[in-house]
């Protein structure tokens, strides 16, 4: 056996291999030291009594989906060995075979997926020649073994590759080369042999998986289809060819889609990703999907809004019409509610995972469609799959064991001979019944019974207080310390015809069962169609139960580049807040292009422009806003530039971070993009920061994108008076004895203060260092060197000979006074030049 067992490791040398003996799944050597200390499970050996024995522990074979998720978890594969032959008939060694790998992006088991979010395994194809970086052509593909969602696309930006692998979020990513990935590094990361990759193999299996003549028929030869071709190579070794779900390979038009880039996914908090909590996220708020299927589709749309304003008002005109008819709305979702994943059912009958429940449940859903059918009104381009049902519904009983060894799944009159054998089986347990009756009265004794165990089969038994009794044609079977077990050889001819109808009826439902579910395989197309409509609907019914609850008003969207935005609410924070305020929105180029936003922190600066963000992301959807009225211009992407991102933990200092991400945003962005930016320039000195992000703003104007600029720096309002299109905004703050008060309320015009010392108040600072801070403000707002500065000496401290050196004051100085009485604002130029001269000359005296 351990023979059988290096064969099959050397084949898998990888993965962790759950090797079927019996009732267990055993684990050997490194396999087994391995797993135990992540499963939490005894480690014990075989051959205990030799030198060199064994490391081996195992899990019961019921239990193993558990098991096998913490393995996955924790970034290893398994590869499931099954004995695919009866112990009991088998001659010599039982049959093994490798029956699956399961991998992160190859998981279909429902237990250990998140219902409404794709499980992706994804791959990569470029000219391995270029590095990756610098790659001309970049071809990727992603599938959801589970759903069979297979797509793939082309980009020339390696940038552009990164984003969209960031929404779709692979829970492994398919990249060339020799070696397989260690314990170190992404585990995401899975490197395959080259050989995937070559373009001839990757076309030749594409053609045969889909049945085409040319890989033409599938799409435009490129690196898109090699990834595709590597990704379906791959996954088909996993799967040991069993992937019958896999019915269609589809083009993923970014071109489509708005560009929402990764860092501005983080800062607009999306969706939630693997096990996160939805909460508070704009997915959680928006989702009322009542179908997990739903859920995914309308993960999809908040992850890819549209850009096309045809598309846009098309898919608004459907939520229109279920928002404006509450019954309607009501009754759809209260159907949906009773519907299974249909998507992932037919996904495991297609990969001969399913079990007769599966059947039942996708049975039951079938038998919802001509209802909403029905009540859509639906005439074209809908099927009921009404020959599917029927098929199942004649097939398996209505209330089926989850196991098929258990029996009872075929429907009485389906098959002639396994009603007879069932017939059989009744009748012989009535046999028993009566052979039981007769020898007790033949031999007066009044204890015996006839029973059953596996180790035995069927048996008299006796107490041992009654053996006198026991006829001499009783054959003894077994003695116990209170009673004998005896047979007959009436009972063993009834127990050999009995035992053999059992084992027919298990052969025969398991046949069945493995025929019906090929049967349904080939319908796996029709079935994935009509989930797909089922999902649009569920999204569409969302969009328009999140507009009633949360009193949204449907947008006007073109190709316009004016966003106009009338007391909007953060959709996020309105639900979560009783008193959100709301704020106006204004962009029309070119008179207001970009809005330069000042404030202290916490007054509200960044969940105004999150909320504008977020707004257009939900009106490109096809939702309703949260506003009061709203009329966007549609953006092609979006971009955030906000705060330090992971890349510090790559030895990259937060200002550098900064200008990496500020130069690809000037690299991508267009005039119809719109771009956040939060307090640019913080991570240098406040000299270069200002330069920096006045430099920045003058470019991202020229660029004429849409730009909402918050920032410390009061300086910067000065762009709006030579820049036409910026326009100066803050966050409006009261002061009251001594304190501030945030209004959230963002009006025209720029601010003059930072109010800083007050929030470090508000956020806890002690009375001290709030009371030192004050001074020290005053002293340098007044430039007065007599008083002692944080960290410097008292000028009366300091030696004479040192004092010496040291510039002398000038206060109240009449230049000084000057200074302070000019308002540059309210003079003009031929004014300044005259007070610059006088000053001038009294500076020269």
């Amino acid at each position: 056996m351990m023979k059988q067992y290096w064969e099959l490791k050397k084949q898998h040398p990888d993965a962790i291999l759950f090797f079927r003996v019996g009732d267990f799944y055993e684990m050997f050597h490194d396999d087994a030291i391995l797993a135990s200390k992540i499963l939490e499970i005894v480690l014990t050996t075989r051959d205990k009594n030799k030198e060199n024995a064994i490391p081996l522990c195992g899990i019961p074979y019921h239990a193993a989906t558990g098991y096998i998720h913490k393995l996955i978890k924790a970034g290893y594969s398994v590869a499931v060995c099954e004995q695919t032959e009866d112990a009991a008939s088998a001659k010599g060694l039982v049959r093994r075979e490798v029956s699956r790998v399961i991998t992160p992006g190859t998981l279909i088991e429902e237990a250990l997926l998140s219902p409404k979010e794709n499980n992706y395994i994804a791959a990569m194809a470029w000219d391995f020649k270029t590095p990756l970086p610098n790659a001309k052509e970049i071809g990727v593909s992603f599938l959801d073994l589970s759903t069979g969602a297979f797509y793939f696309f082309l980009t020339h930006s390696f940038e552009e590759a990164e984003n969209e692998l960031a929404k779709i979020d692979p829970r492994e990513l398919i990249l060339p080369q020799e070696k397989i990935l260690g314990g170190e590094g992404d585990q995401t990361i899975r490197f395959v042999s080259p050989l995937y990759f070559a373009q001839d193999a990757s076309y030749t299996l594409l053609r045969q998986h889909f049945q085409v003549y040319s890989v033409t028929s599938l799409g435009k030869e490129g690196y898109d289809l090699v990834s595709a071709g590597a990704l379906l190579a791959h996954v088909k070794e996993t799967q040991k060819g069993v992937i019958g779900t896999i019915t269609a390979l589809k083009p993923h038009p970014l071109g489509e889609f708005m560009q929402v880039h990764s860092l501005a996914q983080q800062h607009l908090n999306l969706v939630p990703k693997g096990k996160e909590k939805a909460e508070g996220t704009l997915f959680q708020i928006l989702d009322y999907t009542m179908t997990a299927m739903g859920g995914r589709l309308f993960r999809h749309w908040v992850l890819h809004p549209l850009i096309s304003p045809t598309k846009i008002i098309e898919r608004q005109n459907k939520v229109i019409f279920f928002y404006q008819d509450l019954s309607l709305r009501q009754t759809c979702r209260t159907l949906l509610k009773k519907m299974a994943d249909m998507e992932r059912l037919i996904g495991r009958i297609g990969l001969n995972a399913a079990n007769p429940r599966d059947l039942v449940a996708l049975k039951n859903s079938i038998f919802l469609l001509p209802e909403i059918q029905k009540i859509l009104s639906v005439e074209i381009d809908w099927d009921n799959l009404d020959d599917v049902s029927d098929m199942i519904h004649q097939a398996i009983v209505e209330d089926p064991p989850f196991s098929l060894k258990d029996g009872g799944v075929i429907a009485q009159g389906y098959n002639p001979e396994l009603d007879d054998l069932r017939r059989f089986q009744k009748e012989g347990k009535a046999m028993l019944i009566e052979i039981e009756l007769k020898e007790s009265q033949r031999t007066g004794i009044e204890s015996l019974k006839v029973r059953y165990n596996n180790v035995f089969g069927y048996y008299i038994e006796v107490s041992a207080s009654q053996i006198k009794k026991v006829p001499e044609t009783y054959i003894r079977k077994q003695t116990l310390t209170n009673a004998e077990r005896f047979t007959t050889t009436e009972l063993k001819e009834i127990e050999d015809r009995l035992l053999g109808a059992a084992d027919k009826v298990v052969a025969l439902e398991q046949n069945m069962f493995e025929t019906i579910r090929d049967r349904l395989t080939v319908h796996t197309s029709r079935i994935q169609a009509m989930a797909g409509k089922i999902a649009s609907l569920d999204a569409h019914l969302s969009l328009a139960e999140a507009a009633h609850q949360n009193r949204y008003v449907c947008p006007e969207v073109n190709d316009g580049l004016t966003l106009r935005i009338v007391e909007g609410r953060h959709p996020v924070l309105d639900k979560m807040l009783s008193n959100f305020v709301p704020n106006d929105t204004l962009f029309d180029p070119p008179t207001d292009r970009l809005l330069l936003i000042t404030g202290p922190n916490m007054a509200g600066k960044s969940t105004y422009m999150q909320q504008v963000a977020l707004i257009v992301l939900m009106a490109q959807m096809g939702s309703f806003v949260p506003a009061k009225t709203a009329t966007i211009g549609v953006c092609d992407q979006i971009f955030a530039r906000v705060g330090a991102s992971d890349s510090l933990t790559k030895g990259m200092s937060t200002f550098m971070v900064e200008m990496t991400e500020m130069a690809q945003i000037l690299r991508h962005a267009t005039s119809t993009s719109l771009i956040l930016l939060d307090e640019l320039g913080r991570g240098t000195s406040t000299f270069d920061g200002i330069s920096i992000a006045w430099a920045i703003a003058e470019h991202v104007h020229e660029l004429q994108a849409r730009t909402l600029f918050a920032t410390h720096y009061h300086e910067l309002t000065q762009l709006s008076l030579t820049h036409e299109g910026i326009k100066n905004y803050h966050v409006l703050i009261r002061e009251w004895n001594d304190e501030i008060i945030f209004l959230r309320k963002v009006i025209q015009g720029g601010s003059d203060k930072s109010y800083g010392i007050e929030v470090g108040r508000l956020a806890g600072l002690p009375q001290k260092i709030i009371k030192r801070a004050k001074e020290v403000l005053q002293q340098l707002e007044t430039a007065d060197l007599k008083s002692p500065l944080a960290g410097v000496a008292p000028l009366e401290t300091i030696p004479d000979a040192l004092r010496a050196t040291l510039p002398v004051p000038t206060q109240d100085h009449p230049i000084i006074q000057t200074l302070r009485s000019i308002d540059p604002n309210a003079i003009t130029p031929i004014q300044a030049i005259q007070i610059l001269s006088e000053l001038s000359e009294a500076a020269k005296r």
